[in-house]
């Protein structure tokens, strides 16, 4: 039997795909704020070779209690989006979400902290437009009726954690919900 697409997995297939060109394919290959690594799943290439590494996940390793649902469910966080859960007929509104793990290890730049954070902050800001405008339109109903109707970066963290007086490491996560229509 082949496998059943899951709309999930097609949110984050487009994401990365996406992330690929935002991250990598439109910037420079000289640019330190180029992603190196742009994957779904965790993060474990070796940080002083692979310095900028993106992670597309779908739910949120940190806080797994935090669950997809019908949009009336009082656990989803209140993002400024207003759909009717039901539709008279059959169909739902639900939030699918995730997160994008951050990491920038600017070792062998031996930049100053000043330079770092300005370029953590680049990779993090382009990231987070990127999720806004992730082409999710091109994504089908999946095998089991459900398609998505919006995608939005609602939340993101992001601290240095470490490095001086020449080695800055920055890490973080913006967090995602997809809403979608469930037939």
């Amino acid at each position: 039997m082949a496998d059943e697409a899951h709309v999930v997995n097609l949110l984050l297939l487009k994401m990365k795909e996406h992330f690929i060109t935002k991250l990598q394919t439109d910037i420079p290959t000289n640019d330190i704020t180029r992603a190196d690594i742009v994957k779904l799943g965790l993060l474990f290439d070796n940080k002083t070779k692979k310095n900028i590494q993106i992670g597309v996940n779908a739910g949120d390793h940190d806080t797994p209690e935090e669950i997809d649902g019908i949009v009336t469910l009082e656990k989803l966080p209140k993002i400024g989006m207003e759909y009717p859960s039901r539709e008279i007929g059959g169909g739902q509104i639900w939030m699918r979400r995730g997160t994008v793990k951050i990491e920038c290890f600017f070792i062998r730049e031996r930049l100053t902290e000043d330079e770092a954070f300005l370029k953590a902050m680049a990779v993090m800001g382009r990231l987070t437009k990127a999720i806004d405008t992730t082409p999710i339109y091109q994504i089908p109903r999946d095998d089991f009726g459900e398609r998505p109707i919006s995608i939005h970066c609602y939340a993101s963290t992001y601290f240095e954690s470490g490095g001086p007086p020449s080695s800055y490491i920055f890490r973080g996560k913006a967090l995602w919900a997809a809403f979608t229509d469930r037939q």
